[in-house]
């Protein structure tokens, strides 16, 4: 079975190196990445760039998995193209859109990275993925990701920061879909807090979900076993 796992905002695909070691070897693993294009401003726009991608590599049908933003785009590829989608996982991410106050944010974070350009930044928000335990215990391995990502061409950040702020409301994806839906969420998670996760699982007909304790927005890094063991049984369901 095809499976592709999409990166998050301010990251690349090597986020899931490691992590694909703790799967089933009898899948077939795609990782695209598009943390460096500096040519797309929307949603929409990665979507179709996704589409490109299975295309190019002659697959047909897959389950699609996506990390924070990536869950953003496989929501949107679910909804556009949904006879290609055996399954859907979202990984620390949310169908919700954006409301006003964060779309502000959104604003003023793109502001941000053209002032400061892309290290200061990744410096400053690469943290955040984690919990104080884990930042303590990991540092050197924290910094290493942040030199890794710093460097990323400004204008990819910014505009996906645009693509996320443009973004609506997905929810009907996850009530309507037709094949089994994860959602895996961290419990100490910032960015999709654990009640927004729970309300996003009350929704689905066919899951495998669970939050996860102790972990913030990178459960591949934060618990990767017991997140591994929420994919392989999503992913033996279909």
């Amino acid at each position: 079975m095809n499976v592709i796992f999409l990166h998050g905002f301010g990251e690349d695909a090597t986020v899931w190196a490691d992590f694909l070691k703790f799967l089933p070897y009898e899948h077939t693993y795609f990782c695209p990445d598009y943390a460096s294009m500096t040519n797309i401003e929307s949603i929409d726009g990665y979507t179709d760039w996704l589409k490109a991608f299975t295309e190019e590599k002659s697959i047909a049908a897959s389950v699609i998995i996506g990390h924070s933003m990536g869950g953003y785009i496989a929501l949107a590829f679910a909804e556009k193209f949904s006879k290609e989608v055996l399954g859907l996982g979202l990984f620390h991410s949310s169908a919700y859109a954006d409301n006003d106050e964060r779309k502000e944010i959104r604003l003023k974070t793109s502001r941000v990275i053209d002032q400061q350009g892309t290290a200061k930044f990744i410096k400053g928000f690469y943290p955040n993925m984690f919990t104080e335990e884990f930042k303590e215990k990991n540092a050197d391995f924290i910094e290493k990701q942040i030199i890794s990502y710093s460097y990323f061409p400004k204008e990819a950040l910014m505009n996906a920061q645009i693509a996320m702020r443009g973004r609506v409301d997905k929810t009907t994806v996850l009530k309507e879909a037709n094949y089994p839906i994860m959602i895996l969420a961290g419990e100490k998670d910032t960015f999709v807090p654990k009640i927004a996760a729970l309300e996003q699982i009350a929704l689905l007909k066919n899951s495998q979900s669970e939050v996860i304790d102790g972990v913030a927005h990178a459960g591949m890094y934060e618990n990767p076993t017991e997140s591994a063991k929420v994919v392989t049984a999503f992913l033996s369901k279909i």
